[in-house]
């Protein structure tokens, strides 16, 4: 036989544990890991021949942090002057990798973000986040852009970095300059009474009228961007339940996540209309919240867990979610659920097929130490272990 035609199969990794998490329980088993896919998820028994014996820590599905501002504060700071953004970029990816992160979306507000930079830099920069994985392996990063309706030159800059193809999750997050528009109806309101002499009753109903008209004309301009971004397969998020609302009725388009939702009738709406909706662990600790986080993900209202200032923060979170609603359900708000609401469909899970993001956590004083990272199928960080 020529050794050509003859298939031959590596297993590079075989890791044993009493502590699966598997997306809807906890089991021992074995998972085998070929290139950068599981191969096999065998539970109820040890490997035969050569394996890492993780027994007695808990083998993850890589985290999956779909709003992280690290990067771009990293960039924004006052020392980076001193190195260049590579070695930034690669600082902030390490601190992922070593927190349990193996996908990350890096957010950026187009408004923002485009301050003093011409479109083509964006685009430039934007396609260097994205490519990072290609250049330098550790773990996968994507785009996640937010915008705020009303900025005339919005569709122009959306269309172009879509075309460009450096975009992966786009969030609108409601209208542009509300403060500013309402400092200047009221002026304008003053100016109505004055200049055509009619009540303050009636000025006050066309300005009421000229709002609706504008946030009208926004939702048309919305609902033209969600058209575009659809046809690109790219995923689309808001963060008010109105703007879905008024999708819904008037475009028939629908959204199918809603980001940091804050009102108890945003809430009602996600559970009434099966909506996915994520909240940053920032949220899980605010005092004044009108909203028990905790309870919401019981109900599988909230299903997404990100962290916008401190990714490394979300294995500490889903852990501490464990005596709440159990560690499988905890852990797929940071794994399952967010690659699902996003396409990932190869993500997510440890089960036959999927990509190898795999983390190991060890229980140390009481607190998820994350002690080993298989990203795509490679050890990426790897510290002691028996």
């Amino acid at each position: 036989m020529n050794l050509s035609d003859k298939k031959v199969v590596f297993i590079l990794l075989r890791i044993y544990s009493n502590k699966i998490v598997l997306r809807d329980s906890l089991d021992k088993g074995y998972i085998e890991i070929e290139g950068n896919r599981i191969t096999d998820v065998v539970l109820g028994r040890k490997p035969e021949g050569d394996f890492i014996d993780m027994t007695g820590k808990f083998v993850l599905p890589g985290l999956i942090n779909i709003h992280s501002l690290d990067f771009v504060k990293e960039i924004s700071s006052k020392y980076i002057k001193f190195f260049t953004e590579e070695k930034a970029f690669y600082q902030v990816e390490k601190l992922l990798a070593e927190s349990g992160i193996t996908t990350v979306f890096h957010t950026f507000t187009l408004d923002k973000f485009s301050e003093g930079r011409d479109l083509e830099e964006v685009i430039e920069k934007l396609t260097y986040v994205k490519n990072y994985r290609k250049r330098r392996f550790l773990i996968d990063h994507k785009v996640h852009l937010k915008f705020k309706l009303g900025d005339i030159n919005l569709n122009r800059k959306l269309k172009a970095l879509f075309d460009a193809e450096c975009v992966d999750f786009v969030t609108c997050t409601g209208y542009h300059s509300e403060i500013l528009e309402e400092y200047q109806e009221q002026y304008y309101a003053q100016y109505l009474q004055n200049q055509f002499e009619i009540d303050e009753e009636l000025a006050r109903k066309i300005t009421e009228r000229l709002r609706e008209l504008r946030e009208e004309s926004a939702l048309d301009e919305l609902s033209y961007k969600m058209k575009f971004a659809k046809s690109r397969k790219i995923p689309f998020a808001v963060s008010k339940c109105e703007l879905v609302e008024k999708l819904k009725e008037t475009y028939k388009i629908g959204i199918d996540l809603l980001v940091d939702p804050k009102s108890e009738k945003s809430m009602e709406y996600v559970s009434c209309n099966n909506l996915s909706a994520s909240i940053d662990v920032e949220s899980l600790v605010d005092e004044n919240s009108i909203i028990d986080y905790v309870d919401e993900m019981a109900d599988d209202n909230i299903n997404i867990l990100s962290a916008s200032n401190r990714s490394r923060d979300i294995l500490e979170y889903v852990f501490n979610l464990e005596g709440n609603i159990g560690l499988p359900k905890a852990v797929r708000l940071a794994s399952y659920n967010p690659a699902m609401a996003l396409g990932m469909h190869d993500k997510g899970e440890i089960a036959p097929g999927k990509e190898a993001d795999i983390i190991v956590v060890d229980i140390f004083e009481d607190l998820p130490i994350n002690i080993m990272t298989i990203s795509d199928g490679k050890v990426i960080v790897k510290y002691n272990y028996n």
